[in-house]
């Protein structure tokens, strides 16, 4: 949401906007370019309003929606913003289940290092520009989002369909959106029917361009394919490889994917059972022990996902390897708890629930050794990527154990 409010007060609306939350740093951001911070009380609505932009994640009781509707102010969901935003551009649109924040952010820096002026919007802040957002001009290279059938309110030049696995609808359903989006694109589409992207994240032939996980910055096979997919892309609208590939080394990556947050800590926005395989391999691919914890992130995916982590996690991991569940993160509002963290944690060896997030870091105080990896997993919760950088201050990963008691 900040991005789309970001990207409408530089083109020149006069924007406005509430969170539930108080005193995120972001606002300071928003704030700086005149889009002005107010209570969600519905009291930023009046008849002045020309729209209200919200997101999927909001209620219909939430008191902004409801003086919308009393005033008969259109609400316009996020990604219709957006994509009135990109009319008469050139769209680039990253779509998939998994990976589109790291191709975005990637195909933004390889275009910026060739010289180009792209408009980038990213679900992330991408390392390189220090912000989810650049502001430039042609083309406009967006994260198209799946989870919400938003993206279909879409229609790109380009299209890149990273990969599809089942996570928020059954993988039918799934199929049948993906197709309905790649129809929408004009012109390049790179997907699976190009032999570039696979429905399997962690067994990909990654030989098209000859990329191997040793020849990139981003740990992981999964960030092969990210980058593959990226210069798969480059490739068919004939831009110099050489030079992509040498912006794909001065990559730094995207917020919370895979982000070294210490020597041996990192924090990854892993919340499915194929991105949460994707960056649990990637770290065992360097490091002997792993020590991971996740917190899922709200109580119907655990519940959709549950059987499949309970195959999978036994599978994963290894007999040194330990993974620890916090609680379901819960942000307010009406849910079924259909299952708790506690309850799914029931029956599965090295799999264990913690309470707190106090709690897990005395744990991994007593845990980690100086030559294990710290893997923090987890959607939502702002708390997370927070945890990890207060682990890297506490805990002194890479000491000896018994010295950080």
């Amino acid at each position: 949401m900040n991005g789309v409010a970001q990207l409408a007060a530089h083109t020149g609306y006069s924007i406005s906007g509430s969170d539930r939350s108080t005193g995120l740093e972001i606002f300071q951001t928003l704030e700086k370019q005149g889009i002005r911070i107010l209570l969600q009380n519905g009291s930023g609505i009046s008849e002045e309003t020309d729209a209200v932009v919200y997101s999927t994640a909001i209620e219909s009781n939430n008191p902004e929606i409801q003086k919308s509707k009393s005033l008969n102010i259109p609400l316009l969901h996020r990604a219709e913003m957006l994509a009135k935003l990109c009319e008469g551009k050139e769209v680039i649109a990253v779509a998939g289940s998994a990976g589109k924040s790291t191709v975005t952010g990637l195909l933004g820096w390889i275009f910026e290092r060739l010289g180009k002026d792209p408009t980038v919007y990213c679900g992330a802040q991408i390392n390189n520009f220090g912000s989810s957002i650049r502001f430039g001009s042609d083309p406009w290279i967006i994260e198209a989002d799946e989870s919400d059938r938003s993206f279909l309110h879409f229609h790109p030049q380009h299209a890149i369909i990273t990969n599809i696995s089942e996570d928020h609808f059954e993988l039918p359903e799934l199929r049948e959106l993906f197709a309905q989006f790649k129809a929408q694109v004009s012109d390049i589409v790179i997907d699976e029917a190009n032999g570039v992207s696979t429905n399997n994240l962690m067994n990909r032939d990654y030989q098209i361009i000859g990329l191997t996980p040793e020849r990139i910055p981003l740990l992981g096979r999964h960030n092969v394919e990210n980058v593959n997919n990226a210069l798969s892309l480059c490739k068919a609208l004939d831009l110099d490889l050489q030079k992509c590939m040498e912006a794909v080394h001065t990559f730094k990556g995207v917020e919370r994917r895979l982000e070294r947050i210490g020597k041996r800590v990192f924090d990854d926005y892993a919340h499915s059972p194929v991105k949460i395989e994707a960056a649990f391999t990637a770290v065992t691919e360097r490091y002997d022990r792993v020590l991971a914890y996740w917190r899922p992130h709200g109580f119907g995916p655990l519940a959709q996902h549950a059987d499949a982590l309970r195959k999978l996690l036994p599978r994963l991991l290894r007999p040194a390897d330990l993974f620890f569940v916090l609680p379901v993160y819960y942000a307010g509002g009406t849910v079924e708890k259909k299952l708790t963290a506690e309850q799914f944690c029931e029956g599965l060896d090295a799999v264990e629930f913690i309470p707190d997030y106090d709690a897990l870091e005395d744990k991994l105080r007593a845990e980690a050794g100086s030559e294990d990896a710290i893997l923090g997993m987890g959607a939502r919760d702002p708390e997370l990527p927070k945890f990890a950088r207060r682990l890297t201050e506490v805990l002194m990963v890479g000491t000896d154990r018994r010295a950080v008691r």
